[in-house]
């Protein structure tokens, strides 16, 4: 909160320096073929301000100070001309088409002094083709494209790049464990206390300049990655002053305007922050042990909770979007300074019908049902963000920048589970009511200082990071049906607490980063030298406690009440005819655990003639891994694991010609265990009936080996194939442990195997269908297209415990697509995009002997937006999300035929997520 009123009061600043503003756009052509200028520098003298134009020699400078400006139009081998006297009005646009013609003599070194634009195709392609490493991305300009709201829906159309959960990065089908996430140049934080993950969705589109994927290792980056580290770039100086509103509104098919369910409340919970209504009272006893012997005391704290356990039934209203960007660029002196502000509140409803099915091990063949259920999940998200950038740039070319994000969620959930449990011969009529918040907070001071006449670049960064969860009251309780008389009776057991069946869990994690890392360049000749380090200290502290209900004496107990509602059996608490409160919670259930790596790095890039580059480097890496918890008789855990390790890296490209480059790369990395995945902590999960708990593991080493050819027709297109080949030494994988547990449910762990490999090919294809007929229609037309085709397998060793040997790496998917045709009329301000995307099955959790591998299938997804600029200031955007509306699935091959139908295979999970209606302005000052 306190971090979210600092940058809420930075905001205000910038709002007091915004006034109107005017454009200048238009078109640069070659004056003798009248064919477009892809690229051109656009620059208005004596400033700071330039842009390039786009493929159809489009450009578009905004939000420009009211006044009479000279202009500078320039592009390699063609005669650099200057226009003066160019009038920009408030509210206007100045339109400016100019042909520039061709240079007959040799130029010289041709230097433009303007802000050096990344934040387009042209520019996003360019930093890929020039850089040493197997790079994919995607600019500010294509994010404009879509109706794309955050990070984790622009990355997905990123070749080799799925989103899981819509929230998880997936690069070239390995789960996100094997991903690295930077924000800049520093290491993002997880909101997560299971997976090790950065929720993406946390970042506002309209703050993202643009984002990189590298997919081959080099000593500069992180050493902890195998499918890839992505960096995420906000802005820093914006172009322009001025400010953006934006509000939208969404119709879920089989949600909005329904019955809609959730927990009580409280005071305030629309503004997405904890209000406190479901937490522990300030004095219940830090443990029910201590009053279990004192009547008075164990029967006051049973009544101290609230008895809210009835969901409130309204109807489902619209999702909700509302976003406020503002952006300000002024003078200090002879520094330019910059900020950008951006505020999202997000309000949004679902309602899925989930069916759930477990099976027990198969003997001869044989299919032995254990449940059947059949879900209504209603789910309410909120979510509140603000994202706050200050940069100052110096007439020398130094930067210091302060980037800061504050993420706040609120996610509530009531789940009512019907249908069958077969082995316990019982018909569920079963609730669940869940709060969760999380929030995140991101710091980060950096610097960039050249000094050009020594050929050295320093650069630098200072990160604080801190990410809470709180789950204060996740209440459980099973009421089984008479199929007789239709009656129901609640359970509650007698002796001791069974809390997944009545119960009440809650939880706390805090999770703090500090970092920091240096960066130094030098130019050596046509060598390039650099060297650096980093430090990162993260620790983590996480608690839980599991409270249940029981009967009072057995020979008082007041049978009526199992036949009567919830309400009232909460309203009898008491030590002989009621319910009793008990605890159930292990000395398991809480860690403390850090992580402490120091590192540091050179690399090498060495010319060989004018079209062979080498870059080899080296990292080291030092880090001590520590935990400390308890098994649940109470014997203490301390787990540390340090680990040092020289992870080397070579690069090489070679520039077939000026617009064909191949690569190739070879880089050792690692995949440490995660702070959840160490500890004995066992959780129970109502939703997937499933209990998670931690294990001892051992740090994987991979070996990376890339090849990639790629071809760029013109500055924004490009046509690339690569190959790639993975081993990894004792991978992490998450398994289903043999036999039950709580309840009746799986228990999943985590495992390392003895190895694995994985290896495959890669296309990219981004073209734009301009000038390959005489259609104005067809002109207008682009298309991408990306595939990844993989195949991985495990091998197992001595420690298979009855698993397979034959099977893919858990978490890999055999393939991944992204496509995508796009119309964009800019004479109508129009465009249109159409996005698919598809993954292959993947395996969810790994099964035993007798119980086979869970998959999760693949699930079509389209994706139809279009864009229209109503005026200069105004724009529409709308579509439709998930047009295909395919099932979401998690299938296992019981009759082992290598065929996966949900006709004849069991079923773990089905459901269909809806289609999603969208509809939205954004408004422009400047």
């Amino acid at each position: 909160m306190k971090q979210a009123g600092i940058l809420l009061l930075l905001l205000l600043y910038s709002i007091i320096t915004w006034s109107q503003k005017g454009t200048i756009q238009g078109t640069i052509i070659d004056a003798r073929s009248n064919d477009p200028l892809i690229g051109a520098t656009i620059k208005i003298l004596n400033t700071e301000i330039g842009t390039v134009t786009d493929i159809d020699g489009f450009f578009s400078i905004d939000r420009i100070e009211p006044g009479i400006y000279n202009l500078e139009i320039s592009y390699l081998s063609f005669k650099t001309e200057s226009i003066n006297k160019v009038t920009v009005e408030a509210g206007k646009v100045t339109q400016i088409n100019y042909g520039l013609a061709e240079e007959s003599k040799t130029l010289d070194e041709v230097v433009v002094t303007a802000d050096k634009v990344r934040n387009n195709e042209v520019a996003i392609l360019s930093e890929i083709k020039t850089s040493m490493q197997v790079v994919s991305g995607i600019s500010e300009q294509q994010i404009k494209k879509s109706l794309d709201g955050n990070a984790a829906q622009i990355v997905r159309r990123v070749p080799g790049i799925t989103i899981i959960g819509d929230r998880f990065i997936n690069i070239r089908g390995l789960n996100s464990r094997y991903n690295n996430v930077m924000l800049h140049n520093a290491c993002t934080p997880s909101m997560e206390t299971d997976v090790k993950s950065f929720s993406f969705d946390i970042i506002p589109a309209n703050q993202i300049e643009r984002m990189l994927i590298f997919k081959s290792p080099s000593a500069d980056l992180p050493g902890d990655f195998a499918g890839g580290v992505v960096k995420i770039f906000t802005k820093g100086i914006p172009d322009q002053t001025g400010m953006t509103i934006d509000y939208s509104t969404s119709v879920r098919q089989g949600t909005t305007f329904n019955d809609f369910f959730q927990p009580e409340l409280g005071k305030n919970y629309w503004t997405g922050f904890d209000n406190k209504y479901n937490a522990l009272p300030y004095r219940f006893p830090a443990s029910i042990n201590n009053v279990i012997n004192n009547n008075i005391a164990l029967e006051l704290a049973g009544k101290s909770l609230k008895n809210n356990w009835i969901a409130n039934r309204s109807q489902a209203i619209p999702d909700q979007k509302i976003g406020l960007t503002a952006n300000n660029r002024f003078h200090i002196g002879s520094w330019i300074v910059g900020n950008s502000t951006a505020i999202t509140y997000n309000d949004s409803r679902s309602n899925f019908n989930i069916n759930r099915g477990d099976f027990n091990e198969q003997y001869q063949g044989q299919e032995s049902k254990i449940y059947n259920y059949q879900d209504h999940q209603y789910n309410r998200n909120i979510r509140v963000g603000v994202m706050h950038n200050w940069a100052f740039k110096m007439p020398n070319g130094n930067q210091i920048e302060w980037k800061n994000l504050f993420n706040q969620n609120s996610t509530g959930s009531y789940v009512y589970r019907g249908g069958n449990n077969f082995e316990s011969n019982y018909i569920p009529n079963n609730h669940s009511f869940d709060q969760v918040y999380k929030n995140i907070y991101s710091s980060q001071l950096t610097g960039t200082h050249v000094a050009k006449n020594h050929g050295l670049t320093i650069d630098w960064t200072i990160g604080y990071n801190r990410s809470s969860r709180e789950q204060p009251d996740y209440r459980r309780y099973r009421s089984d049906f008479d199929s007789g008389d239709g009656s129901s009776s609640i359970y509650v057991p007698f002796g001791a607490a069974q809390a997944f069946f009545l119960g009440r869990f809650s939880s706390h994690m805090l999770e703090k980063t500090y970092s920091g890392n240096l960066n130094i360049t030098k130019q050596l000749g046509d060598h390039q030298l650099k060297f650096g380090g980093m430090y990162e200290d993260k620790g983590r502290d996480f608690a839980a406690r599991n409270l249940g209900y029981v009967r009072g004496t057995s020979s008082d107990f007041d049978f009526n009440l199992l036949n009567g509602s919830i309400t009232n059996l909460f309203n009898n608490i008491n030590n002989r005819s009621g319910i009793k409160i008990d605890e159930q919670t292990n000395p398991s259930d809480s860690y403390h655990s850090a992580n402490k790596l120091a590192a540091g790095y050179v690399t090498l890039m060495t010319p060989l003639g004018n079209k062979v580059a080498i870059n080899t480097g080296v990292r080291f890496e030092n880090n001590v891994q520590t935990l400390e918890s308890a098994l649940i008789g109470g014997e203490s855990i301390n787990l540390k694991y340090p680990i040092s390790k020289l992870l080397p890296s070579a690069n090489i490209n070679y520039n077939i010609t000026t617009k064909t480059v191949l690569k190739g790369s070879y880089g050792m990395t690692l995949n440490r265990p995660e702070f959840r995945e160490l500890a004995p902590f066992a959780y129970y999960d109502f939703d997937y009936n499933y209990v998670y708990k931690g294990s001892p593991l051992r740090t994987a080493v991979v070996q990376n080996f890339d090849a990639r050819i790629e071809n760029y027709p013109t500055p924004n297109e490009v046509i690339s194939a690569a190959v790639f080949y993975k081993h990894f030494k004792d991978p992490i994988e998450s398994l289903v442990v043999p036999g039950a547990g709580s309840g009746g449910a799986k228990t999943f762990t985590f495992g390392n195997a003895k190895s694995s490999e994985s290896y495959g090919v890669e296309v990219e294809i981004k073209k734009s269908l301009y000038h390959l007929t005489n259609s104005a229609f067809l002109n207008n037309i682009s298309t991408i297209l990306n595939a990844t085709f993989i195949r991985s397998k495990v091998h197992l060793g001595s420690i298979s415990t009855g698993q397979s040997d034959n099977r893919p790496l858990q978490g890999q998917s055999p393939y991944i697509i992204n496509a995508g045709l796009s119309y964009n009329d800019i004479n109508h301000k129009f465009q249109v995009n159409a996005l698919y995307n598809v993954i292959g099955k993947r395996i969810f959790a790994v099964g035993f002997d007798g119980y086979p591998d869970l998959y999760e299938m693949p699930r079509n997804v389209l994706d139809l937006s279009f864009t229209k600029e109503l005026t200069t200031r105004l724009s529409l955007k709308a579509g439709v999300s998930d047009i295909l509306n395919a099932a979401a699935r998690i299938l296992q091959d019981g009759n082992q035929d290598g065929k996966f139908d949900p006709k004849s295979d069991q079923t773990i999970q089905y459901y269909r997520p809806g289609r999603v209606a969208q509809i939205g302005l954004s408004f422009r000052f400047y």
